[in-house]
Formats: structure tokens, C-alpha cells, sequence
């Protein structure tokens, strides 16, 4: 049964927001919201129609970044007050991606919807594979053939994850951009999700696949992943077939050598052997590097916004690969891995060894507060962050997770918080980084639970503490 959601009228809200009437869009919203339509399935019904008009693609990220979020308010009690349907509380996240994306949602309501003939896989030739030609369009930097060959896929009823996996194969080991693309072809069909895929898949696929074959110049450290992968020697095939429980511990390993200034080759020796040798599944190896990734991040200051951005994609980047392997299990995606660490190595050597000062429950000017009751305390850390006082709100986040209270609630309220910051502005990374974060933490493997994840939190909630605001929070 269709869910509210997915069948009410948006038409009003489209039009408010192609107007940028801010007032208009918070009341359409707020009213969707409350009578029992999500903000996830808003979101990403909007989101077909700014696919059209998205050609930088950071629209998309945005629009997912605030559905994905939006599903942990599920965490957060409702006042007695207010109806258990309502969604009301996701408002904040709603808003300001909706108005973030208005210039793309202008363009994508206006634009021709037209896509090019599938190339089925019967189409190929005997001995070609979807896999071979879906390489072959991505390094000959030719959209039109990635487009059809995924349209093919589509065309013949595949699994959608079929259709993911043949995307990731296509470019594991590529990179540019900084790794958008892959980023894109994750949080697109993340969006995707969120409004089922069918006869919407179209939509999202026509937008990615320009994004995907190479058309800007590679760094060299992607060559050294491409002969190490192709190397018979570094064979994944008997991952297929292994039975024994994964041994994640064995993954931790990683985190020292990516931090270290070993090359490319022997990044992708120390990955091949904590999944071969030390019998590490994909997602912890993918969770590892993700949290290394984040560790880089304190190397910059929060007094230059840009750099901490250009730090946070590969926390964007390794939180993409390590998704993937939430979504999919087969072995072609597996090279991921090795662009993965590769990246974060050559990352963490650009930004150096320059760090910044981890908080203290005894640092200066630090608020204490919030007592022992979880809603007092996320009202604190509310607080704490409003008044950029980061040292505080590390305190309270802290405090209230060593009272066990549920992490999800407490990414809730940072998202909320990363509502706040203009997403216009910053092409929405705040709630990106906070939800890559936020993801990140939440899927932390079980087996590595007495491991410190801590990064994770202090990158959300620098993102947000830190992040340039408008005063569309005033309004709500």
C-alpha cells in the first residue's frame, strides 16, 4: 500500500519553492509533514524532478543528505501533543534542502525529459559482457553508451542492485573529482531508495551517468591501484566462497598504515591481506577507512571552512565505498577498497601532521551542563552549538553517550542542528558530513565495539558547529 508520502500532492510545494517563497514553503511543508508524509519521501520525490535540472550534482547530495537524516528522527520521543503520524519534527532538514535546491528544481521542471535508446545485454555480442562494456564506455569517456547500457539493464527487469553493482564495477578503480562520482552514484541511489526505485529509476540514472566516465585527468596513484588489482596474484575470487565469521579486528591495522607514508602498492597490499589473510568482511575494512578518514579531518582548523571541506570528502568518499557494501555483495565492487585507502593516504599526506586540540571536559570555557536526563542534555548540546562553543557541546555528546542513551537520537539532534547552516551556500556539505558521519558511527561494526570511534562525532559536530548560517531556522 502506497504510503502518504509517496501519493500526496506536491505540486504546491514545487511551485513555492521554484519561487524561493521561504514563507510558503515552510507552511506547504509543515503541513505535509503533519498530516503523515515523510520528509525522505518528499525529498526524494522533489528530487526527481531537480535530477533534470542538477547538472553539478551537489543538489542531489543535498536532497539526499536531508532524507537520510530525516529517517533518525524516528529516534526522537514526540511531545504528547502531537500526533504519532506526524513528521512535523523533520521540518528544519525539509526546508532548507528544499531551498537549497530551488535554482535546479527551476531548471530540472522546465527541462526535456529525453533518453537515449537501452543497449540491452543481449545486444553485445557473444563473449562481451555488461561488465567489459560498462568499462569500456567509463575510460572512453563516452555518457551516451554508460547511459544506454544501464537504460539496457533496467529494460530487462534486472535487480536494482544489479544496476548498482554494474555502476560501482565501472568505476572502482578511477578517480576524479575528488570522488564524486562514486559519491554521486551511492547517495543518488540512496535518494532512489527512498521513493522506490520502478518506474522513478530513470530519473536518477540519466542524471549520474555524466558524471561517471573519466573526463578530467586521474592522479597518478590510480594507475598503481589498477596494476594491483589486475595483478592474478591479488585474486578476491575465494571471498565468494568463504564461510567463516568474519574477523573485523583484523582490519584495525589498516588505520596506522594509511596514516603512515607507505605508497599506493603497499596500501592496497595491506587491504588485499586484511580481507584475505586476516579474514575481514568488506564493510569492516570499508568502516576502517571511513574512520581514518575522519581522524585526517582534525588536522584543519576550524578557522578555514574550505580546507575542512576539502578534508571532508574523503570522509564523503570512504562513507560512499563502505555503503556499498551495505547494498551489495559482489566481488566486482571490491576494488573500491583499495581506491578507498589509496585516497586517504594520498589525503593525509597533503594535509600533513598539523592537528588541532581534541576537547576536555577541563578546557576553557567549556560549558558544563545538561545534567543526567537525556532530553537536557541534547537541549545543551542545542545550546552549546548555537553558541559555537564546541568544547562544551563534546562534553554534553560525551556525557550523554556514556549514560547510554541511543547514539540515533543524538545524530538526530545534530542534524537538526546542520539544518541550520546554509546549504545553498555550502552546496549543502554540512548535512552532508554530518550524515556521512552520523552513518558511519551508527554502522559501526559490532565485533570493533571497544574501539575509539570518537572522530566521527567531533567531525559532525565541528561541521555543524562551525558551518556559515541563515535565518531560515527563525522562521520554523
Amino acid at each position: 500500500m502506497p504510503t502518504i508520502g509517496m501519493i500526496v500532492d506536491i505540486s504546491a510545494l514545487v511551485e513555492a519553492t521554484i519561487a524561493e517563497n521561504h514563507r510558503e514553503v515552510i507552511s506547504i511543508a509543515r503541513e505535509l509533514l503533519s498530516s503523515g508524509a515523510s520528509a525522505a519521501e518528499l525529498a526524494g520525490r522533489v528530487g526527481l524532478i531537480v535530477a533534470h535540472g542538477d547538472s553539478d550534482g551537489h543538489a542531489i547530495l543535498t536532497l539526499d543528505a536531508a532524507a537520510a537524516m530525516s529517517r533518525w528522527m524516528i529516534a526522537v520521543p514526540k511531545p504528547p501533543e502531537v500526533d504519532p503520524r506526524s513528521h512535523v519534527q523533520e521540518l528544519p532538514l525539509l526546508v532548507q534542502a528544499l531551498l537549497a535546491t530551488a535554482p535546479a528544481l527551476r531548471d530540472g521542471e522546465k527541462a526535456p525529459v529525453t533518453y537515449p535508446d537501452p543497449l540491452f545485454p543481449s545486444e553485445l555480442g557473444e563473449g562481451n559482457t555488461v561488465d567489459d562494456a560498462m568499462h569500456d564506455a567509463v575510460f572512453s569517456n563516452d555518457a551516451t553508451r554508460v547511459e544506454r547500457l544501464l537504460f539496457g539493464l533496467y529494460g530487462t527487469g534486472a535487480d536494482y542492485r544489479t544496476m548498482e553493482v554494474r555502476t560501482y564495477d565501472g568505476i572502482s578503480t578511477t578517480f576524479q573529482n575528488a570522488g564524486h562520482p562514486l559519491i554521486f552514484a551511492v547517495r543518488g541511489y540512496q535518494l532512489l531508495d527512498a521513493v522506490e526505485w520502478g518506474e522513478r529509476a530513470p530519473h536518477i540514472i540519466h542524471w549520474l551517468t555524466p558524471h561517471l566516465p573519466l573526463h578530467t585527468e586521474e592522479p597518478d596513484w590510480v594507475n598503481a591501484v589498477r596494476s594491483f588489482h589486475s595483478d592474478p596474484a591479488h585474486s578476491l575470487a575465494s571471498l565468494r566462497t568463504r564461510l567463516s565469521e568474519p574477523r573485523d579486528a583484523n582490519a584495525l591495522s589498516l588505520r596506522s598504515l594509511i596514516l603512515s607514508n607507505a605508497g599506493t602498492l603497499e596500501i592496497c597490499q595491506g587491504v588485499y591481506d586484511a580481507l584475505m589473510k586476516g579474514g575481514a568482511s568488506p564493510r569492516g575494512v570499508g568502516s576502517v577507512i571511513a574512520l581514518t578518514a575522519s581522524e585526517i579531518m582534525q588536522r584543519v582548523g576550524d578557522g578555514d571552512r574550505d580546507a575542512f571541506i576539502r578534508a571532508a570528502h574523503g570522509l564523503l568518499f570512504t562513507a560512499a565505498v563502505r555503503l556499498v557494501f551495505a547494498q551489495v555483495q559482489d566481488l566486482a565492487a571490491l576494488p573500491l577498497l583499495y581506491t578507498s585507502a589509496a585516497y586517504i593516504n594520498v589525503l593525509q599526506k597533503e594535509l600533513g601532521q598539523q592537528s588541532s586540540a581534541a576537547p576536555t571536559e577541563t578546557s576553557t570555557g567549556t560549558t558544563l551542563g545538561g545534567g543526567l536526563i537525556a532530553p537536557a542534555l541534547l537541549e545543551t548540546l542545542s545550546e552549546q552549538v548555537d553558541t559555537q562553543d564546541f568544547n562544551g557541546a563534546v562534553v554534553t555528546a560525551r556525557r550523554y553517550l556514556r549514560l547510554g542513551n541511543d547514539a540515533r537520537e543524538l545524530f538526530a539532534t545534530i542534524g537538526l542542528l546542520a539544518a541550520r547552516a546554509d546549504a545553498a551556500a555550502d552546496q549543502g556539505h554540512t548535512l552532508q558530513i554530518v550524515q556521512a558521519a552520523g552513518e558511519e558511527y551508527m554502522a559501526w561494526p559490532i565485533a570493533l565495539a571497544d574501539t575509539d570511534r570518537e572522530a566521527l562525532l567531533l567531525v559532525a559536530l565541528r561541521a555543524a558547529t562551525f558551518a556559515k548560517r541563515n535565518t531560515l531556522a527563525d522562521d520554523l
